[in-house]
């Protein structure tokens, strides 16, 4: 009885290990995602076009 008490123990530590890494990480992620700027806007209109092109040939 006492080694599954021990073994839940750990694997619940390690879990709620995981979740609080994969909250901050998240949170990280938030925090530097910025808005695309009018040249990436520019850039990816220009590959989608590139690609209609490409396709239509």
């Amino acid at each position: 009885m006492q080694l599954w008490l021990f073994l839940v123990i750990v694997i619940g530590g390690l879990l709620l290990f995981g979740v609080c890494c994969e909250v901050i990480s998240r949170r990280r992620t938030k925090k530097r995602q910025k808005p695309p700027g009018t040249y990436d806007q520019v850039y990816m209109e220009q590959v989608l076009q590139n690609t209609r092109d490409q396709i239509n040939q």
